[in-house]
Protein backbone atom coordinates (compact mmCIF):
# COMPACT_ATOMS: atom_id res chain seq x y z
CA UNK A 1 0.00 0.00 0.00
CA UNK A 2 1.52 3.43 -0.97
CA UNK A 3 2.48 5.79 2.09
CA UNK A 4 0.01 8.33 2.38
CA UNK A 5 1.09 12.07 1.37
CA UNK A 6 -0.87 13.99 3.79
CA UNK A 7 -2.83 12.71 6.46
CA UNK A 8 -6.64 13.19 6.56
CA UNK A 9 -7.60 15.19 9.87
CA UNK A 10 -9.30 12.60 12.12
CA UNK A 11 -12.34 14.98 12.63
CA UNK A 12 -13.25 15.29 8.86
CA UNK A 13 -12.97 11.62 7.93
CA UNK A 14 -15.72 11.41 10.44
CA UNK A 15 -18.08 13.38 7.93
CA UNK A 16 -16.61 11.51 5.67
CA UNK A 17 -17.57 8.29 6.78
CA UNK A 18 -21.35 7.88 6.07
CA UNK A 19 -20.55 7.94 2.11
CA UNK A 20 -18.28 4.63 2.39
CA UNK A 21 -21.34 2.21 2.09
CA UNK A 22 -21.94 4.48 -1.45
CA UNK A 23 -18.49 3.38 -3.17
CA UNK A 24 -16.31 0.51 -3.42
CA UNK A 25 -13.22 0.73 -1.22
CA UNK A 26 -11.00 2.34 -4.37
CA UNK A 27 -13.86 4.61 -5.35
CA UNK A 28 -14.10 5.38 -1.59
CA UNK A 29 -10.77 6.60 -1.54
CA UNK A 30 -10.67 8.69 -4.99
CA UNK A 31 -14.01 10.16 -3.32
CA UNK A 32 -12.26 11.22 -0.10
CA UNK A 33 -9.22 12.31 -1.88
CA UNK A 34 -11.08 15.01 -4.51
CA UNK A 35 -13.17 16.02 -1.81
CA UNK A 36 -10.56 16.79 1.03
CA UNK A 37 -8.57 18.15 -1.99
CA UNK A 38 -11.21 20.58 -2.92
CA UNK A 39 -11.39 22.18 0.68
CA UNK A 40 -7.50 22.55 1.21
CA UNK A 41 -6.14 23.09 -2.04
CA UNK A 42 -6.11 27.16 -3.49
CA UNK A 43 -6.02 25.01 -7.00
CA UNK A 44 -9.15 23.17 -9.04
CA UNK A 45 -6.80 20.88 -10.70
CA UNK A 46 -6.90 17.47 -10.82
CA UNK A 47 -3.53 16.54 -11.79
CA UNK A 48 -2.76 18.90 -8.75
CA UNK A 49 -5.00 17.32 -6.25
CA UNK A 50 -3.41 13.92 -7.46
CA UNK A 51 -0.13 14.70 -5.32
CA UNK A 52 -1.96 14.69 -2.07
CA UNK A 53 -2.99 12.04 0.48
CA UNK A 54 -2.78 8.54 -0.94
CA UNK A 55 -0.46 9.68 -4.16
CA UNK A 56 -1.70 8.31 -7.77
CA UNK A 57 -1.91 9.51 -11.74
CA UNK A 58 -4.15 12.09 -12.49
CA UNK A 59 -6.25 9.60 -14.40
CA UNK A 60 -7.75 8.21 -11.28
CA UNK A 61 -9.17 10.85 -10.53
CA UNK A 62 -10.31 12.19 -13.69
CA UNK A 63 -11.76 8.43 -14.39
CA UNK A 64 -13.78 8.70 -11.17
CA UNK A 65 -15.40 11.74 -12.47
CA UNK A 66 -15.84 10.97 -15.64
CA UNK A 67 -16.60 7.07 -15.85
CA UNK A 68 -16.40 5.32 -12.89
CA UNK A 69 -20.20 3.42 -12.15
CA UNK A 70 -20.92 4.62 -8.99
CA UNK A 71 -24.18 5.48 -8.40
CA UNK A 72 -24.91 9.20 -7.97
CA UNK A 73 -28.16 9.77 -6.81
CA UNK A 74 -27.30 7.24 -4.06
CA UNK A 75 -24.69 9.75 -3.21
CA UNK A 76 -26.98 12.62 -3.05
CA UNK A 77 -29.89 11.02 -1.08
CA UNK A 78 -27.16 10.20 1.65
CA UNK A 79 -26.00 13.95 1.46
CA UNK A 80 -29.62 14.61 1.75
CA UNK A 81 -30.23 12.75 4.51
CA UNK A 82 -27.28 13.87 6.41
CA UNK A 83 -28.18 17.22 6.06
CA UNK A 84 -32.14 16.66 7.51
CA UNK A 85 -30.27 15.17 10.54
CA UNK A 86 -27.39 17.12 11.65
CA UNK A 87 -29.34 20.77 10.99
CA UNK A 88 -32.78 20.84 12.63
CA UNK A 89 -33.91 24.73 12.14
CA UNK A 90 -34.27 24.72 8.73
CA UNK A 91 -37.77 26.62 7.62
CA UNK A 92 -37.45 28.36 4.21
CA UNK A 93 -36.46 26.90 1.21
CA UNK A 94 -34.72 28.65 -1.75
CA UNK A 95 -34.35 28.34 -5.07
CA UNK A 96 -32.07 30.47 -7.62
CA UNK A 97 -29.50 29.78 -10.42
CA UNK A 98 -26.03 31.25 -10.76
CA UNK A 99 -23.58 31.55 -14.11
CA UNK A 100 -20.33 29.65 -14.11
CA UNK A 101 -18.41 31.59 -16.47
CA UNK A 102 -15.87 29.82 -19.08
CA UNK A 103 -15.32 32.40 -21.77
CA UNK A 104 -12.65 30.54 -23.35
CA UNK A 105 -14.46 27.17 -23.50
CA UNK A 106 -14.71 25.50 -26.42
CA UNK A 107 -14.84 21.56 -26.02
CA UNK A 108 -16.74 21.72 -22.65
CA UNK A 109 -20.08 20.11 -22.69
CA UNK A 110 -23.47 22.50 -22.17
CA UNK A 111 -21.22 25.51 -21.77
CA UNK A 112 -23.95 28.33 -23.28
CA UNK A 113 -24.37 31.66 -23.68
CA UNK A 114 -26.82 32.91 -20.44
CA UNK A 115 -27.65 36.34 -19.19
CA UNK A 116 -25.40 37.50 -16.17
CA UNK A 117 -27.32 39.41 -13.36
CA UNK A 118 -23.89 40.93 -12.45
CA UNK A 119 -22.71 42.36 -15.27
CA UNK A 120 -26.35 42.49 -16.79
CA UNK A 121 -25.18 41.21 -20.55
CA UNK A 122 -24.70 37.68 -21.65
CA UNK A 123 -22.15 35.68 -21.11
CA UNK A 124 -20.59 32.35 -21.75
CA UNK A 125 -20.29 29.49 -19.17
CA UNK A 126 -22.63 27.31 -17.52
CA UNK A 127 -26.12 27.96 -15.97
CA UNK A 128 -26.37 26.05 -12.56
CA UNK A 129 -29.79 25.81 -10.76
CA UNK A 130 -29.52 25.85 -6.72
CA UNK A 131 -31.68 24.69 -4.03
CA UNK A 132 -31.40 25.40 -0.45
CA UNK A 133 -32.06 25.93 3.07
CA UNK A 134 -31.89 28.69 5.44
CA UNK A 135 -31.36 27.54 8.94
CA UNK A 136 -31.02 30.19 12.26
CA UNK A 137 -28.00 28.72 13.53
CA UNK A 138 -25.52 27.92 10.01
CA UNK A 139 -27.42 30.47 7.57
CA UNK A 140 -27.94 29.26 4.45
CA UNK A 141 -27.46 25.73 3.64
CA UNK A 142 -27.12 23.82 -0.15
CA UNK A 143 -29.57 21.17 -0.09
CA UNK A 144 -29.64 20.37 -4.17
CA UNK A 145 -27.84 21.53 -7.27
CA UNK A 146 -27.97 20.86 -11.18
CA UNK A 147 -26.95 22.11 -14.00
CA UNK A 148 -28.96 23.59 -16.76
CA UNK A 149 -28.70 21.56 -19.93
CA UNK A 150 -30.88 23.26 -22.82
CA UNK A 151 -32.27 19.72 -23.28
CA UNK A 152 -36.05 20.43 -22.85
CA UNK A 153 -36.03 20.63 -19.63
CA UNK A 154 -36.38 24.23 -18.53
CA UNK A 155 -34.73 25.95 -15.13
CA UNK A 156 -38.96 25.34 -14.08
CA UNK A 157 -38.99 22.35 -14.55
CA UNK A 158 -35.35 21.52 -12.67
CA UNK A 159 -36.56 24.02 -9.76
CA UNK A 160 -39.89 21.72 -9.51
CA UNK A 161 -38.33 18.80 -9.36
CA UNK A 162 -35.79 19.67 -6.65
CA UNK A 163 -38.67 21.15 -4.21
CA UNK A 164 -40.25 17.42 -4.87
CA UNK A 165 -36.94 16.00 -3.57
CA UNK A 166 -36.04 18.47 -1.08
CA UNK A 167 -39.79 17.84 0.62
CA UNK A 168 -39.02 13.90 0.80
CA UNK A 169 -35.91 14.74 3.27
CA UNK A 170 -36.88 17.69 4.76
CA UNK A 171 -40.65 19.03 5.40
CA UNK A 172 -40.08 23.04 4.12
CA UNK A 173 -42.82 25.16 4.74
CA UNK A 174 -41.61 28.00 2.83
CA UNK A 175 -40.25 29.16 -0.42
CA UNK A 176 -38.31 32.27 -1.15
CA UNK A 177 -37.74 32.72 -5.17
CA UNK A 178 -37.05 35.82 -7.06
CA UNK A 179 -39.27 36.87 -9.92
CA UNK A 180 -37.82 34.05 -12.73
CA UNK A 181 -39.43 31.24 -10.80
CA UNK A 182 -42.50 33.87 -9.89
CA UNK A 183 -44.66 32.02 -12.36
CA UNK A 184 -48.07 28.64 -11.62
CA UNK A 185 -45.39 26.35 -12.58
CA UNK A 186 -43.11 26.52 -10.00
CA UNK A 187 -45.35 28.33 -7.13
CA UNK A 188 -47.95 25.35 -7.93
CA UNK A 189 -45.10 23.22 -7.19
CA UNK A 190 -44.73 24.53 -3.86
CA UNK A 191 -48.62 24.93 -3.02
CA UNK A 192 -48.88 20.63 -4.08
CA UNK A 193 -46.48 20.34 -1.20
CA UNK A 194 -48.54 22.09 1.11
CA UNK A 195 -45.91 25.01 1.23
CA UNK A 196 -46.34 28.74 1.09
CA UNK A 197 -44.17 31.54 -0.87
CA UNK A 198 -42.71 34.69 -0.82
CA UNK A 199 -41.59 36.27 -4.27
CA UNK A 200 -40.69 38.95 -6.08
CA UNK A 201 -42.64 39.67 -9.30
CA UNK A 202 -41.70 42.08 -12.55
CA UNK A 203 -43.50 45.19 -12.78
CA UNK A 204 -44.88 44.43 -16.09
CA UNK A 205 -47.05 41.41 -14.43
CA UNK A 206 -50.63 42.22 -14.13
CA UNK A 207 -52.13 42.45 -11.06
CA UNK A 208 -55.83 43.04 -9.78
CA UNK A 209 -56.23 45.83 -7.09
CA UNK A 210 -59.64 47.42 -6.26
CA UNK A 211 -61.19 45.97 -9.41
CA UNK A 212 -58.34 47.42 -11.35
CA UNK A 213 -56.31 45.85 -13.40
CA UNK A 214 -53.20 47.09 -14.16
CA UNK A 215 -49.37 46.62 -14.67
CA UNK A 216 -47.68 46.36 -11.18
CA UNK A 217 -45.86 49.45 -11.95
CA UNK A 218 -49.28 51.82 -12.59
CA UNK A 219 -50.20 50.64 -9.24
CA UNK A 220 -47.47 51.95 -7.98
CA UNK A 221 -48.07 55.51 -9.44
CA UNK A 222 -51.27 56.02 -7.80
CA UNK A 223 -49.92 55.02 -4.43
CA UNK A 224 -50.19 58.04 -2.36
CA UNK A 225 -47.21 58.97 -0.19
CA UNK A 226 -48.86 59.22 3.19
CA UNK A 227 -49.75 55.51 2.73
CA UNK A 228 -46.35 54.26 2.78
CA UNK A 229 -45.53 52.63 6.18
CA UNK A 230 -41.37 53.06 6.84
CA UNK A 231 -40.33 50.12 9.17
CA UNK A 232 -36.83 48.52 10.37
CA UNK A 233 -35.50 45.46 8.82
CA UNK A 234 -32.49 43.68 10.14
CA UNK A 235 -31.11 47.04 11.06
CA UNK A 236 -32.18 48.75 7.62
CA UNK A 237 -34.97 50.53 7.21
CA UNK A 238 -37.78 50.16 4.69
CA UNK A 239 -41.15 51.69 3.41
CA UNK A 240 -43.65 49.89 1.71
CA UNK A 241 -47.63 49.90 0.66
CA UNK A 242 -49.24 46.27 1.34
CA UNK A 243 -52.20 45.54 -0.59
CA UNK A 244 -54.82 42.39 -1.29
CA UNK A 245 -54.44 41.27 -4.82
CA UNK A 246 -55.43 38.68 -7.12
CA UNK A 247 -52.94 37.49 -10.45
CA UNK A 248 -54.99 35.25 -12.86
CA UNK A 249 -52.41 32.44 -13.17
CA UNK A 250 -52.14 32.68 -9.06
CA UNK A 251 -55.03 33.71 -7.63
CA UNK A 252 -55.57 35.87 -4.47
CA UNK A 253 -52.26 37.42 -3.31
CA UNK A 254 -50.70 39.91 -0.37
CA UNK A 255 -48.76 42.20 -2.65
CA UNK A 256 -46.19 44.48 -1.19
CA UNK A 257 -44.15 47.17 -2.83
CA UNK A 258 -40.96 47.86 -0.58
CA UNK A 259 -38.13 50.40 -0.89
CA UNK A 260 -34.73 50.61 0.95
CA UNK A 261 -33.36 54.17 2.20
CA UNK A 262 -29.76 54.37 1.02
CA UNK A 263 -28.29 56.08 3.87
CA UNK A 264 -25.64 58.22 1.96
CA UNK A 265 -27.91 59.75 -0.68
CA UNK A 266 -30.84 59.62 1.81
CA UNK A 267 -33.36 58.46 -1.06
CA UNK A 268 -35.20 56.04 -1.38
CA UNK A 269 -34.31 52.73 -3.69
CA UNK A 270 -36.50 51.11 -6.97
CA UNK A 271 -39.01 49.61 -5.92
CA UNK A 272 -39.20 45.47 -5.02
CA UNK A 273 -42.75 44.55 -5.80
CA UNK A 274 -43.31 41.25 -3.56
CA UNK A 275 -46.08 38.95 -3.43
CA UNK A 276 -46.77 35.93 -0.93
CA UNK A 277 -49.50 33.47 -0.66
CA UNK A 278 -49.75 34.07 3.39
CA UNK A 279 -52.76 36.99 3.03
CA UNK A 280 -52.27 38.00 6.36
CA UNK A 281 -48.34 38.28 6.93
CA UNK A 282 -47.65 41.84 7.77
CA UNK A 283 -45.30 43.73 5.11
CA UNK A 284 -42.03 44.15 6.85
CA UNK A 285 -42.16 40.23 7.99
CA UNK A 286 -42.68 39.54 4.08
CA UNK A 287 -39.54 42.19 3.07
CA UNK A 288 -37.94 40.16 6.41
CA UNK A 289 -38.57 36.59 4.61
CA UNK A 290 -37.69 38.31 1.11
CA UNK A 291 -34.42 39.63 2.60
CA UNK A 292 -32.99 35.85 3.99
CA UNK A 293 -32.86 35.09 -0.39
CA UNK A 294 -29.70 36.68 -0.32
CA UNK A 295 -28.18 33.76 1.56
CA UNK A 296 -27.70 32.12 -1.47
CA UNK A 297 -25.64 34.39 -3.41
CA UNK A 298 -23.65 34.39 -0.83
CA UNK A 299 -23.51 30.73 -1.04
CA UNK A 300 -22.69 31.31 -4.95
CA UNK A 301 -20.05 33.42 -4.15
CA UNK A 302 -17.85 31.36 -1.85
CA UNK A 303 -18.23 28.40 -3.46
CA UNK A 304 -16.15 29.95 -6.55
CA UNK A 305 -13.90 31.53 -4.69
CA UNK A 306 -13.17 29.04 -1.99
CA UNK A 307 -14.38 25.74 -4.00
CA UNK A 308 -13.65 25.87 -7.55
CA UNK A 309 -17.10 26.24 -8.81
CA UNK A 310 -15.82 29.20 -11.37
CA UNK A 311 -12.84 27.57 -12.07
CA UNK A 312 -12.97 23.85 -13.19
CA UNK A 313 -11.83 22.51 -17.17
CA UNK A 314 -13.82 19.23 -17.23
CA UNK A 315 -15.08 18.47 -20.83
CA UNK A 316 -17.49 15.46 -20.08
CA UNK A 317 -21.12 16.20 -19.23
CA UNK A 318 -20.80 13.59 -16.44
CA UNK A 319 -17.58 14.41 -14.87
CA UNK A 320 -18.65 18.36 -15.00
CA UNK A 321 -22.28 17.41 -13.02
CA UNK A 322 -20.13 15.16 -10.30
CA UNK A 323 -17.72 17.62 -9.57
CA UNK A 324 -20.30 20.84 -9.02
CA UNK A 325 -22.16 17.95 -6.85
CA UNK A 326 -18.78 17.34 -4.91
CA UNK A 327 -18.51 21.28 -4.80
CA UNK A 328 -22.08 20.89 -2.62
CA UNK A 329 -21.10 18.25 -0.90
CA UNK A 330 -17.73 19.90 0.48
CA UNK A 331 -19.27 23.08 0.96
CA UNK A 332 -22.04 21.70 3.11
CA UNK A 333 -19.44 19.33 4.90
CA UNK A 334 -17.52 22.86 6.41
CA UNK A 335 -20.90 23.98 7.46
CA UNK A 336 -21.17 20.65 9.50
CA UNK A 337 -17.33 21.05 10.70
CA UNK A 338 -18.22 24.51 11.44
CA UNK A 339 -21.43 23.20 13.36
CA UNK A 340 -19.02 20.69 15.56
CA UNK A 341 -16.54 23.74 16.42
CA UNK A 342 -19.14 26.33 17.08
CA UNK A 343 -20.74 24.09 19.27
CA UNK A 344 -17.29 23.72 21.07
CA UNK A 345 -15.50 27.07 20.93
CA UNK A 346 -18.88 29.02 20.52
CA UNK A 347 -16.96 30.70 17.74
CA UNK A 348 -18.20 30.72 14.50
CA UNK A 349 -15.96 30.49 10.96
CA UNK A 350 -16.34 31.32 7.83
CA UNK A 351 -15.54 28.82 4.93
CA UNK A 352 -12.19 30.62 4.42
CA UNK A 353 -11.34 29.97 7.62
CA UNK A 354 -12.97 26.34 7.82
CA UNK A 355 -10.85 25.80 4.83
CA UNK A 356 -7.62 26.71 6.93
CA UNK A 357 -8.86 24.53 9.72
CA UNK A 358 -8.77 21.22 8.01
CA UNK A 359 -5.78 22.24 6.21
CA UNK A 360 -3.73 22.79 9.11
CA UNK A 361 -5.12 19.51 10.97
CA UNK A 362 -3.80 18.01 7.99
CA UNK A 363 -0.37 19.61 7.88
CA UNK A 364 -0.38 18.74 12.14
CA UNK A 365 -1.02 15.59 11.24
CA UNK A 366 1.89 15.44 8.68
CA UNK A 367 4.51 16.97 10.90
CA UNK A 368 3.52 14.67 14.23
CA UNK A 369 5.00 11.85 11.81
CA UNK A 370 7.82 14.11 10.65
CA UNK A 371 10.53 12.38 12.86
CA UNK A 372 9.77 8.93 11.43
CA UNK A 373 10.44 10.00 7.89
CA UNK A 374 13.51 9.60 6.59
CA UNK A 375 14.69 13.13 4.82
CA UNK A 376 14.31 11.80 1.37
CA UNK A 377 10.32 11.14 1.93
CA UNK A 378 10.56 14.42 3.82
CA UNK A 379 12.31 16.47 0.72
CA UNK A 380 9.52 14.62 -1.85
CA UNK A 381 6.58 15.39 0.50
CA UNK A 382 7.56 18.77 0.36
CA UNK A 383 7.82 19.31 -3.20
CA UNK A 384 4.61 17.77 -3.98
CA UNK A 385 2.65 19.76 -1.29
CA UNK A 386 4.32 22.72 -2.87
CA UNK A 387 2.91 22.23 -5.95
CA UNK A 388 -0.49 20.80 -5.02
CA UNK A 389 -1.63 23.22 -2.56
Amino acid sequence: MKRTQLPYPSEWMQLLTPFGSCFTNPQFGNFCQLTTAMVVSQHSSVCRWAGLFVPKHQSSLNDFLNSSPWDDSLVRDRLCRLTARRIHDTHLGIIDDTLSHHPYAVKMAHVGWYYDGLTKTEQKGHSIVTHGLHSRELGFVPFDLELYKKDGRSKNDIACAMIARTQRHARVPLYVVDSWYSNRHVLGAVRAHGAHYVTEIKSNRNVTIDNKCRYVREHERHIPVKRWTEARVNGDMYRYFQANAFIHSLGSVNLVFSQKHDVKTGTWSETYPLITDLLKLPGERVIELFVLRGGIEGFHREAKQQLGLEHYHLRNARGIERYLFLVLLAFVLLLLLGQRLLRRTFERKTIGELREHVKAACLTMLLHTAPRLTKEHIETTARALAYAL
